[in-house]
């Protein structure tokens, strides 16, 4: 992303990442260094943790089209 960060569009993570940092982290992260860019965060587990502003949820299992289409809507906002 600090090099190349103008070839992303939008990020599209699970909210449970392996490693130090989860997708809400990831998130949080990309709302304060890009904040234009979208975020979605998946997860097929029920969600606790409040989402940074602007960033969307979509429960897992999702379908292709439902996830083309909340990316056309968060690219839409920008």
């Amino acid at each position: 992303m600090l090099i190349r960060g103008r070839d992303v569009a939008m990020i599209f993570a699970d909210i449970r990442l392996p490693g130090a940092m989860d997708g809400i982290d990831l998130a949080r992260e990309v709302r304060l260094r890009w904040p234009f860019l979208p975020v979605i965060l998946t997860s097929g587990h029920p969600r606790d943790d409040q989402l940074p502003p602007g960033v969307d949820f979509m429960p897992k299992p999702w379908q292709l089209l439902n996830l083309l289409v909340a990316a056309k809507q968060a690219l839409a906002c920008l």
